[in-house]
């Protein structure tokens, strides 16, 4: 039997190129969405083997990103998830991998990739572009060369609070804390990133799923 993939992207062309690749590496493509609800829609009422869908779409329930990964692996956890997507973020990478992501795919990639990678993760592999691949091979030997401690959950969800909008006051009368203590928190989580300005902490919570 032919493999089934349905494919979810907002950007017209990707959608039909994409679609006309898959087609000819003689996959079924049973679906094909062009917004986040839509391609749930479509999951609820058609059998597939593989979801391949932009990381981010245009959705009137914003459950794009994080959240769409997240609420298909939870709700389908014997679909093999592809992501298509140009961020090349290694945070980011890294966190769609360990929300249960099986492949990623760069959109700057010739589209027949986009077969090899739905026929990998279909058979239990993890699949990846060489050039993302390249970028978390190289942040995983920064990593090694310079450690940094890992946040803790109080200093994440300070940092979360942060970058959507809550002053530190607001955040120390909403955690029952000084600010002083507040402020210790979100500094020592800077120190840790290796972030040295306020405007660079909305990197790090994007890539981790935190807005």
């Amino acid at each position: 039997m032919p493999l089934k993939v349905i494919l979810a992207d907002d950007h017209p062309l990707v959608l039909v190129g994409g679609a006309l690749a898959l087609r000819h590496a003689h996959i079924d493509v049973v679906g094909e969405a062009k917004a986040a609800d839509e391609l749930l829609s479509m999951l609820a009422e058609r059998p597939c083997d593989v979801v391949i869908t932009d990381f981010l779409m245009p959705s009137d329930r914003q459950d794009d990103g994080f959240a769409l990964v997240e609420t298909i692996a939870k709700e389908y956890p014997k679909i093999a998830l592809v992501i298509l997507t140009m961020i090349n973020r290694p945070a980011a990478l890294q966190s769609m991998l360990n929300r249960g992501v099986r492949g990623i795919v760069d959109k700057r990639a010739p589209m027949d990739e986009l077969a090899t990678a739905a026929r990998a993760v279909a058979d239990g592999e993890t699949y990846l572009s060489e050039t993302l691949l390249d970028i978390l091979n190289e942040a995983d030997e920064v990593s090694e060369a310079m450690p940094g401690a890992p946040l803790s959950p109080r200093e994440t969800e300070v940092i979360r609070l942060f970058v959507n909008g809550m002053s530190l006051q607001q955040i120390a009368d909403r955690e029952g804390k000084s600010v002083k203590t507040i402020s210790r928190q979100k500094r020592d989580a800077m120190r840790k990133l290796g972030v040295d300005h306020d405007s660079l902490l909305g990197d790090f919570a994007r890539d981790h799923g935190l807005v």
